[in-house]
C-alpha cells in the first residue's frame, strides 16, 4: 500500500542534530534543514526522551496513511516526503551523531557551524543525557545491531567525548566524518575490523596553497599522509570516501582538479561527491553560477575519464542537467 512517508522515516534513522545543552528539538528522524522539522528535546530522562522519539515515528507514519496531500503537519514541506511503497523497519537503522557543543581545529571558509567547546555543566549534563539515551536504546534492542553510525560531531579525533563515542561504535558500521588533520588508531581499527565502514574528508583542494586558502590551516601534506596511513590500515580499498566542495574563484582551477583526480587513485577511491557552498543561493544568470556549473563540468569530465563515479546531490535537477552537458562536451572535444 502506498503511503506518505521518505527513507528516513522508513528506516527510522535517530538523527542528534543542533545543540543539546538546550530545548531545541535536536532529536528527530531526519536533519533536512527545514523550519517544520518534527523533532524532539534532549530530557533528562533517557526512557521519556526514547518514547517520545519512537511516538514521534508513530505518529509521523501513522499520518503518512490519513493525509491526503502534503499540507497540514512538519513534512510537507520536504522534497523527499512522497507516496511510495514504504518499508517500516522495526528498529532504528541509522543513527546520526552530529550533536554540538563540539570542537573542530579546521577553519573552512564556507563553515558556519559553531566549532569550539564549551567546558561548561550544562554541555556535560547535555552529553551525559545523550549517552544515557543511546545506551538505553541499545541494550533494550531499540537500535539494530546492523545500523550504520554516522560520526559527524565536529571533529571526532579531538572531541572531549571522543572514547565514549567511539566504545559505542566499537565492532559496527561506522561513518566518520573527520578532516584527516590527525591519524587516529581507533578509527583505523574500526576500518579494518568492519568492511562497511568509512571515513568521509571534504578534500576541497588539491595543491598545498589552495588548501590553505580553503582550509585556514597550511597542512596539505601531514593530511594526505594521514589519508595513506588509513588506506593502509582499512580492510579493502574504497573506506576513504572524498567530497569536493566547489568554491568558484578559489578552488575551481585545473591543477587542483588534476591533483585531487591522483589523490582518488592512490587512495583506492572510485567515486568523488561533487559538491558547492550549500549557504551560497545563486541566481542563474549570475557569473559566479557559471562559474559553478562550468568547473563542476570540468571536475566531473576529469573523473568520468579516470574511471571515478560521482554524485552531486547539492546541485539541482537543471543544474546536473547543464553540469552533465558540458561535461560531455568537454570529453568529446578532448579538452580534458
Amino acid at each position: 500500500m502506498k503511503y506518505l512517508s521518505c527513507g528516513m522515516i522508513s528506516r527510522m534513522a535517530l538523527n542528534i542534530n543542533g545543540r543539546i545543552d538546550n530545548d531545541d528539538k535536536v532529536i528527530s528522524l531526519c536533519c533536512e534543514s527545514i523550519p517544520s522539522r518534527p523533532g524532539i528535546p534532549l530530557s533528562d530522562n533517557a526512557e521519556e526522551t526514547l518514547e517520545r522519539f519512537i511516538g514521534l515515528r508513530t505518529m509521523l507514519i501513522a499520518q503518512g496513511f490519513r493525509t491526503p496531500g502534503k499540507t497540514g503537519f512538519g513534512c510537507a514541506g520536504c522534497s523527499n516526503y512522497c507516496q511510495g511503497e514504504w518499508d517500516i523497519n522495526p528498529f532504528v537503522g541509522y543513527v546520526n551523531l552530529s550533536m554540538y557543543p563540539a570542537p573542530c581545529q579546521c577553519k573552512c571558509i564556507y563553515c558556519g557551524v559553531y566549532r569550539k567547546w564549551e567546558n561548561s555543566d550544562s554541555v556535560k549534563k547535555a552529553y551525559e543525557n545523550l549517552f544515557a539515551l543511546l545506551e538505553l536504546a541499545q541494550t533494550s534492542g531499540v537500535i539494530d545491531p546492523n545500523a550504520v553510525w554516522q560520526i559527524s560531531t565536529g571533529e571526532i579525533t579531538i572531541h572531549p567525548y571522543k572514547d565514549r563515542i567511539m566504545e559505542l561504535v566499537k565492532g559496527k558500521t561506522a561513518n566518520f566524518y573527520t578532516n584527516a588533520f590527525l591519524f587516529d588508531e581507533k578509527i583505523a581499527q574500526n576500518l579494518h575490523d568492519n568492511p562497511n565502514s568509512y571515513i568521509n574528508v571534504s578534500i576541497d583542494a588539491g595543491t598545498p596553497q589552495t588548501w590553505k586558502a580553503v582550509k585556514g590551516v597550511d597542512n596539505f601534506d601531514k593530511v594526505t599522509d594521514n589519508l595513506v596511513k588509513y588506506y593502509v590500515n582499512s580492510a579493502h580499498p574504497g573506506q576513504i570516501t572524498m567530497k569536493y566542495i566547489i568554491l568558484p574563484g578559489i578552488n575551481d582551477n585545473y591543477e587542483d582538479f588534476e591533483s585531487v583526480v591522483e589523490i582518488l587513485k592512490v587512495l583506492g577511491t572510485t567515486h568523488l561527491t561533487i559538491s558547492r557552498d550549500v549557504s551560497v543561493k545563486y541566481a542563474p544568470n549570475d557569473k559566479k553560477h557559471e562559474k559553478l556549473v562550468v568547473a563542476a563540468a570540468y571536475l566531473l569530465a576529469m573523473c568520468h575519464k579516470n574511471n571515478i563515479t560521482n554524485d552531486m546531490f547539492t546541485y539541482s535537477a537543471k543544474e546536473r542537467e547543464e553540469v552533465i552537458r558540458i561535461a560531455n562536451e568537454l570529453v568529446k572535444n578532448g579538452q580534458v
